[in-house]
C-alpha cells in the first residue's frame, strides 16, 4: 500500500481526530512499528468515500455547513447531480495559501495579466483565483461567453485591448475559444504567451494540438489539479506532472485490477493506481479516502518526494483509459490539427462511427488509415465509419459548454 503525506506522525493525529469528528470506526491502539505504519493501518480501517456519499452527508447536516460557510459554491453537475460544497473561512485562507504557491511558479507581478473563463459559475475557484493572484499582485479578469451579451467577439476584443499575457480555463473551452475565433475569422491573440488549464484531463498530445490549431509556440501547463469538493490538492508543470500538497492531504495509491485496460506499460519503478485523497484540515465535510476515479502514475522524483502524472478517468465508458488515450493520440496527429473529435459505440452492431469537427480537410486516404488505426485499437472486430462533414457534438456556434465528451455510447 503507497501513501503520500508530508509529516506521517502528524497525519496519524489529524485522521484520529477526524475519524472521532465524523464518528468513523477507527481502532487506536499504541503500536511500536513506524509512523507509516501506524498511518497505514488507521487508513485501512476507514471506508472509501465517494461523492455520492458527501452528497447524502450534505443532505443529513445543511444546518451546520450553512451556518459556517462564509463561501456558498456547488460543483457543475457534469458527472450526476451538482453537490453543494461551502467553503468555511479555514477553507478559503488553505485554499489562497496553495493556490497563491502553484500561481507563483507560472505567473509574474507587473508582467503576466491573467483572464480567467471558466464555465462552472458556482464554483469556488473562480472566487480563490482572484484572490490568489491580488495576493501575488498579478492583474485578472473573469469572462465567460454569454450569448448576447457577451459573445466571442468581445472576448477577443477585450483579450487584445488589455494585452492579456496568460489563459486560465479549462481544455473544452480553450478548444471553444479557438473554434469560435476561427469562425469569426479572429487570430488566437498575440499577447497570450501561457494556457493554464484545470479542471480535465490534459496531455502531451492535447496540448501539440492547440499550439498547431495558434499556429506558433505557447507554454500550455496543466496547472491545477483538484476537485471541487475538495479543493486544490496538486500543482502542474510543463513535464505534465503533479507535485501534491502533502502538508494537507494523505495521497493513496490504490491498486488496479487489469492495469493493461489503463495503459500500455508501467515504468521501472513507478505505481499505477486510483487516486485516493485524505483531507487533513479541520472542515464540516468528510474528506476521507475519497475515490476520485481518477488514474494516476506514481512516480519517486529525485528528491525522495513524489509525483503524479494523470492517465484519465478510469471509467471504461464506452471504452477503456487506454484505448481513449491511443485514439486521441492518433486523432490528434492528422495533418491538420483538430477542434474536436467525437467516438460514437454501437455495442449491438459493434460499429464505432468517428466524427471530426477540422478546419482543414481530412483527405480519403487519411479516411481509411484512420479507420485501420482505430479499429486496430479497439482490439475487436468493430468497423469504423469516419465522418468530418456531419459533426453533431459539443461544439455550437456562439456557444460554450462547461465539459465536451469525445467518447459517448449510441442512444
Amino acid at each position: 500500500m503507497l501513501i503520500i503525506t508530508e509529516d506521517e506522525n502528524e497525519a496519524v493525529q489529524r485522521v484520529l481526530s477526524i475519524a472521532k469528528q465524523f464518528n468513523l470506526s477507527v481502532l487506536d491502539r499504541k503500536i511500536t512499528e513506524s509512523c507509516i505504519s501506524q498511518l497505514t493501518e488507521i487508513i485501512e480501517q476507514l471506508p472509501i468515500s465517494t461523492k455520492q456519499s458527501l452528497i447524502n452527508y450534505r443532505a443529513d447536516n445543511s444546518n451546520d455547513y450553512l451556518s459556517e460557510a462564509l463561501l456558498f459554491a456547488e460543483t457543475s453537475g457534469t458527472t450526476g447531480a451538482p453537490l453543494q460544497i461551502p467553503r468555511t473561512r479555514l477553507d478559503l485562507a488553505n485554499g489562497v495559501r496553495n493556490y497563491t504557491e502553484a500561481y507563483k511558479t507560472v505567473v509574474r507581478p507587473g508582467e503576466d495579466r491573467v483572464a480567467f473563463i471558466h464555465p462552472s459559475i458556482l464554483s469556488p475557484l473562480r472566487d480563490i483565483t482572484v484572490r490568489s493572484l491580488h495576493d501575488l499582485g498579478v492583474g485578472v479578469m473573469t469572462l465567460f461567453p454569454i450569448p448576447g451579451l457577451c459573445g466571442y467577439d468581445r472576448i477577443h476584443r477585450v483579450l487584445c485591448q488589455n494585452q492579456v499575457t496568460t489563459l486560465l480555463t479549462s481544455p473544452s473551452t480553450v478548444y471553444q475559444l479557438i473554434f469560435n475565433f476561427f469562425k469569426l475569422g479572429l487570430k488566437f491573440p498575440l499577447s497570450i504567451k501561457k494556457i493554464l488549464v484545470t479542471g480535465e484531463y490534459f496531455s502531451q498530445s492535447i496540448a501539440a494540438n492547440i499550439k498547431r490549431l495558434i499556429d506558433r509556440d505557447c507554454s500550455i501547463i496543466p496547472v491545477i489539479y483538484g476537485a471541487n469538493e475538495i479543493g486544490m490538492m496538486m500543482f502542474g508543470d510543463e513535464s505534465f506532472t503533479y507535485r501534491g500538497v502533502t502538508r494537507d492531504f494523505i495521497f493513496e495509491c490504490l491498486p488496479l485490477e487489469n492495469p493493461d485496460q489503463y495503459t500500455s506499460s508501467v515504468p521501472d519503478g513507478v505505481r499505477l493506481g486510483e487516486l485516493l485523497v485524505t483531507g487533513l484540515n479541520p472542515t464540516i465535510m468528510p474528506i476521507v479516502r475519497y475515490a476520485t476515479r481518477d488514474v494516476f502514475n506514481f512516480i519517486p522524483d529525485l528528491d525522495g518526494a513524489w509525483r503524479f502524472e494523470h492517465l484519465g478517468r478510469k471509467d471504461d465508458y464506452p471504452i477503456n483509459l487506454r484505448q481513449r488515450n491511443a485514439i486521441d493520440d492518433v486523432l490528434y496527429s492528422l495533418a491538420d490539427p483538430i477542434f474536436h473529435h467525437q467516438l460514437i459505440y454501437d455495442r449491438r452492431s459493434s460499429v464505432a462511427t468517428v466524427q471530426i469537427l477540422s478546419g482543414g480537410a481530412v483527405t480519403p486516404k487519411e479516411q481509411a488509415e484512420l479507420a485501420d488505426r482505430i479499429s486496430a485499437i479497439l482490439e475487436r472486430s468493430t468497423k469504423v465509419n469516419i465522418e468530418t462533414q456531419s459533426y453533431d457534438g459539443d461544439f455550437v456556434d456562439s456557444e460554450c459548454v462547461s465539459k465536451i465528451n469525445r467518447f459517448n455510447l449510441a442512444a
